[in-house]
């Protein structure tokens, strides 16, 4: 796979506008952070009936033993003890001194009728680029395998630059990333993430990208293109950096 011949067809693509000409190509890298990101999710399900007749139950009324609650509700006594210790270990009820009495987060999700239960930490790997501020979505091992992979760097990169992301930033990605992902499942549960236990960064790549020159005949314009390897696209970001900073010098430099 060579960068040279995505960097042919994509000129010949551009120049089948007729307006348009190429004055320059050139490829160069991005520095992009891969982050291993841990996290504990909380899954989010409508409270079943059960649930909710003990819940009242421990609200109204003084209960010791699941014994009590089994023959009251005819109910399997089983199912009561399996559910009671389900809602001690999420915190849902508690024992007191004479008998079980909800707590607060089980008055909470008792009024909302959404039982809300902690999962196992899962973790969750993002691909983030400091020249874009922000996440890059794409494969980012298969684009290191150009034989013609450039040397040069991206000229607006600052490389001793430390990597700084806030908590809500990650946040955020995580869970558009599981929002994504579910958008064609129909579910009747929902995994919330409501906090990040830690970041660890794996490696830094550099990932190539290919920059295009091209002249409007019609409208005496230079502009920048710039293609993608790793989200395989054009990329507006890139190209507003270069356009907004190299612009004035290009009707000198490409006479």
């Amino acid at each position: 796979m060579k960068l040279e011949d995505i960097k042919q067809q994509l000129s010949q693509k551009l120049e089948q506008n007729s307006k348009i000409n190429i004055v320059q190509m050139e490829c160069w890298t991005i520095p992009v952070h891969t982050l291993q990101i841990t996290y504990k999710p909380v899954i989010r399900s409508k409270m079943d009936i059960l649930m909710k007749m003990l819940l009242i139950s421990f609200q109204k009324g003084n209960f010791q033993h699941a014994e009590q609650l089994s023959e009251i509700l005819l109910v399997e006594q089983l199912f009561i003890q399996d559910l009671m210790t389900k809602m001690l270990k999420t915190g849902l009820i508690e024992k007191g001194e004479t008998h079980y009495q909800l707590t607060v987060k089980g008055l909470s999700q008792l009024s909302s009728g959404v039982f809300e239960e902690e999962q196992e930490p899962q973790t969750m790997e993002l691909h983030y680029s400091p020249v874009h501020e922000t996440f890059l979505y794409g494969d980012v091992e298969e684009v290191l395998d150009y034989e013609d992979f450039p040397e040069e760097s991206y000229r607006y990169v600052h490389h001793n630059e430390e990597l700084q992301l806030s908590n809500e930033q990650i946040l955020k990605e995580l869970r558009d990333n599981k929002a994504n992902a579910e958008s064609n499942e129909e579910n009747q549960t929902q995994e919330i993430i409501s906090s990040v236990d830690s970041i660890e960064e794996i490696q830094i790549n550099d990932v190539p990208c290919i920059e295009f020159i091209e002249y409007n005949k019609e409208k005496d314009l230079y502009s920048a293109r710039i293609w993608n390897s790793v989200e395989e696209s054009w990329d507006e970001i890139l190209e507003q950096q270069i356009n907004s900073k190299d612009r004035p010098t290009w009707k000198e430099s490409f006479k």
